[in-house]
């Protein structure tokens, strides 16, 4: 699958890495080459700074329209020191990306867990769970698979509206770090 991420900072650089490490051709990109690598790519994923994640999904919703695009960002707000959402419950980051480009088939996922952990996460051989969220079933069966293929088991939560919850999971996660000092945690269902 020739997989365009949209940034080019760790998150984007460690898929871009792991897809590769799993027969993916993946190619990262700069704000100046969003739309040459959406145009190119089977599958995009959007890896900007979530204050732009809406801007970014709008201004290239043309090229987006039909593709499935993983939405990795969350709505951070860090004015007072903490890391807090922006805005929450009743909206989120992944519905106002969907409602930017509503014609791309938005799937939320990546947004709980640190980059290091993103594709092969080691978790002693127990597969951690990946939650996601999105409007379009078989757009999420493709995400579960490929996750699945990179070291994770998925959990589909529901619709994008989802992203509600799986934004707050991130800030759980933050918490979680900075109580410990550790950024090599992630979340696991059992049943």
């Amino acid at each position: 699958m020739q997989i365009g991420i949209l940034g080019s900072g760790i998150v984007a650089r460690t898929l871009a890495a792991g897809y590769g490490r799993h027969g993916h051709t993946a190619r990262t990109s700069s704000r100046e080459s969003f739309a040459e690598v959406a145009e190119w790519a089977d599958l995009v994923v959007l890896a900007v700074n979530g204050a732009h994640a809406a801007d970014v999904a709008e201004r290239l919703a043309d090229l987006l329209a039909g593709k499935i695009v993983i939405d990795t960002t969350n709505p951070l707000d860090h004015s007072t020191g903490t890391p807090a959402l922006a805005y929450g419950f009743d909206d989120s980051l992944g519905e106002r990306v969907q409602r930017a480009a509503p014609e791309a088939r938005v799937v939320k996922c990546y947004n709980t867990v640190g980059a290091p952990n993103m594709v092969d996460p080691s978790f002693g051989g127990v597969a951690p769970t990946m939650f996601l969220a999105g409007e379009d079933d078989r757009a999420k069966a493709q995400v579960a698979q490929l996750l699945e293929e990179t070291g994770w088991e998925s959990s589909d939560l529901g619709g994008i509206d989802a992203s509600r919850y799986l934004e707050p999971m991130c800030i759980a996660w933050v918490r979680h770090g900075l109580r410990t000092g550790t950024w090599t945690h992630a979340f696991k269902v059992l049943s």
